[in-house]
């Protein structure tokens, strides 16, 4: 069957009017239907497998993995959530790769309310005195602003060059359109995500807080629910380095960001069913 080209284009534009009603809808649909069932929380220990992160600290000959940190403190989070009566699904729970573009494919499928996503930072070496770099930062997606923000996105997005088989849908053009909307949907409950782990975390981390950032992080793309990524500390950093790997300061960071997560979740459900 043929189309004149203007025939063409009115069609091309009722599948994006469809795809933009569905969009527009999804969202209340999904957050109905939250109210009424268990929460749940998808928790990403960031890299894994072959492709370890972070290697650090600077100068030292104790070399620690961000793989093993961020799977660490994913599962002290995983705990900390499920005592609070949440529940939680985990992106990994061993020392395997799992494909950026896969990490929010789960999140969806478990019908996730959000999705968080545990990295470890580490300093420019061009930096002056790299080694001193410390704190921790909570990102949301967004386009990076700052050459920081540009800095950590490239950082995290480079385990891409692990994957075997690259996802070609990214590039159609309709699925780059829905993909988009359904993230714009959940940016301000990103933002207000951020804001609050970023908080909880002020009250108890040793390191100065770097603030709530953005990136288009492509761990965040797919993820169609409230969803940050927290770098929980530097590991080019002493001092952090070592913090983070004991098991106690796992713990006390895995309550902090749960602590968060809890109260984001009590807040949004008073949001949607109108209650005090």
């Amino acid at each position: 069957m043929r189309y004149a080209a203007g025939n063409g284009a009115m069609i091309w534009l009722a599948i994006i009017g469809c795809a933009l009603q569905v969009a527009a809808a999804t969202p209340t649909r999904a957050a109905k239907a939250s109210v009424a069932r268990r929460r749940v929380v998808v928790v990403d220990a960031g890299h894994g497998g072959v492709d370890r992160g972070m290697t650090g600290p600077l100068g030292s000959t104790r070399k620690v993995y961000e793989k093993d940190i961020t799977l660490a403190v994913a599962r002290q989070l995983k705990s900390a959530l499920e005592r609070r009566g949440i529940g939680v699904v985990m992106t990994r729970a061993t020392d395997t790769l799992i494909a950026l573009g896969d990490r929010g494919k789960i999140a969806n499928q478990a019908k996730g309310d959000l999705f968080i996503s545990i990295h470890v930072n580490a300093a420019n070496p061009g930096w002056h005195e790299p080694g001193g770099a410390r704190g921790y930062e909570t990102y949301f997606l967004a386009e990076a602003k700052t050459e920081d923000e540009r800095r950590v996105e490239a950082m995290e997005n480079e385990v891409i060059k692990f994957e075997s088989n690259a996802d070609a849908s990214r590039d159609d053009p309709l699925g780059f359109i829905i993909r988009d909307m359904a993230q714009n949907e959940h940016l301000r409950e990103s933002l207000r995500l951020a804001d609050m782990v970023q908080g909880s975390l002020k009250r108890m981390h040793p390191g100065p807080s770097r603030g709530v950032k953005q990136a288009g992080f492509m761990v965040l793309v797919k993820a169609f629910m409230p969803a940050v990524l927290v770098e929980v500390g530097f590991g080019s950093n002493r001092a952090e380095s070592a913090y983070m790997t004991d098991g106690a300061n796992q713990r006390a960071l895995g309550e902090a960001i749960a602590t968060a997560a809890d109260a984001f979740l009590a807040q949004y459900q008073r949001k949607v069913t109108g209650s005090k």
